[in-house]
């Protein structure tokens, strides 16, 4: 069964063993953006391990264009960060800095949270100063450019990148991985970097795929990517990398694949490669990852927010005779009410998600799933506002009617 199926068995504990001892470690991009995101103390350990693997290292050439290219957004969002928790901290320091308006504090008490305040903000200061700095002086940048000398591999040339954007669309259209997911990604754009962004996961599977048969090694690829044309899921739940992917690798080059997420792969380099990356970095790591994942979810509500406000501005344009017509009003009670309908099932997903990550997950993970909770809960309490508003002139307009 298992030479009939190798793929469904790849993650056999002496298949990896044997894996680690003798693979070519491969890192996506999102592996080194995230170094952007990482305290100073879990972005030195991650150095380590890079640096351990020696020859044992390569990135694809695609890896490197994509993170030269997203390198600066990177930095000013994670800048952007700082921002807002430096507004908030203000904010909540403003609420209690008038003494005779409530709420009130003890003034030693006061005295000690100012002190503690202003370490604080100036601290958070001084790395949003530092982030800052880093869209030009990026220390970065610098230490990956020393890290990965010699160990990037070759550009396509712009008739191989053209012809695999046109194989790109035609396993885009049948959802062969990886890639499908990015199948709306500058749809339809003629601009190179545009079509290299849309089939970049698949551009760097053919990458891999190269390295593997020319060296005649077996990969391991350390990800930070959560879509699932790269992994198996089911309910919810990472099964593990995408069969389909391991039975491809496998036939064209002959050798073993397998994939690991960022922080599943320093668990284990302490185990396989025999690294001392803390629990404390490992779990800082995981926190990212999952903050990650919800936050590509919050987006998507976003998303929906933005199409119902786009919908609205629509709306607002329609002819003043068209907006004196009940059915208009009660057009937009049903769609409001649709739209409400999928944030309640958002809702209770995001309360699950709460009540486990509190039993299994760090004190980050939940408060990043409480956030995603209001956010959605306040978007259905707007909508449920705008729907009793336009009942309520469904209700005028009616009575204007019999009168």
């Amino acid at each position: 069964m298992k030479s009939l199926f190798p793929s469904h068995f790849a993650s056999d504990a002496q298949k990896l063993a044997k894996l680690w001892g003798e693979c070519i470690f491969v890192f996506d991009t999102n592996v080194l953006t995230g170094l952007y995101k990482y305290s100073d103390e879990t972005r030195d350990a991650l150095y380590r391990v890079i640096e351990s693997l020696g020859e044992r290292l390569w990135i694809p050439y695609q890896v490197i264009f994509e993170y030269l290219d997203n390198r600066a957004k990177i930095v000013h969002d994670q800048s952007k960060l700082y921002d807002s928790a430096i507004s908030k901290l203000e904010g909540l320091k403003s609420e209690i800095d008038v003494p005779n308006r409530a709420p009130f504090v003890a003034k030693d008490i006061y005295e000690e949270f100012c002190l503690s305040t202003g370490r604080v903000l100036a601290d958070l200061k001084s790395r949003r100063d530092l982030h800052v700095s880093r869209i030009t002086n990026d220390d970065v940048k610098a230490h990956l450019a020393v890290l990965l000398d010699g160990k990037v591999g070759p550009a396509y040339s712009e008739e191989v990148l053209v012809a695999l954007s046109v194989e790109g669309e035609a396993r885009y259209s049948q959802k062969i991985p990886p890639g499908f997911e990015d199948r709306d990604k500058h749809k339809g754009s003629l601009l190179l970097k545009e079509v290299n962004k849309r089939y970049g996961d698949f551009i760097f599977w053919r990458q891999i795929l190269d390295k593997s048969k020319d060296s005649a090694k077996s990969v391991i690829l350390v990800t930070g990517e959560n879509k699932e044309d790269w992994w198996s899921v089911c309910a919810g739940k990472t099964i593990g990398p995408l069969p389909e992917l391991i039975e491809e690798f496998l036939s064209v080059t002959g050798n073993d694949f397998y994939i690991y997420s960022t922080p599943s792969f320093l668990q284990f380099a302490n185990e396989y490669l025999q690294q001392n990356t803390s629990v404390a970095a490992v779990d800082e790591v995981r926190d990212t990852f999952v903050n990650e994942k919800e936050t590509s979810a919050w987006e998507a509500v976003e998303e929906q927010s933005l199409l119902d406000e786009a919908s609205e501005s629509r709306n607002a344009d329609i002819s003043l005779a068209g907006r004196r017509d009940v059915a208009y009003y009660q057009q937009l009670i049903l769609s409001t009410q649709a739209s409400i309908d999928k944030l309640e099932s958002m809702i209770q997903n995001v309360r699950g998600k709460i009540v486990e990550a509190e039993l299994v997950s760090s004190i980050t993970v939940v408060n990043i799933q409480k956030a995603h909770l209001s956010h959605l809960v306040q978007r259905r309490k707007a909508l449920k506002v705008r729907q009793r508003r336009c009942s309520r002139k469904v209700s005028q307009m009616l009575d204007d009617e019999v009168i």
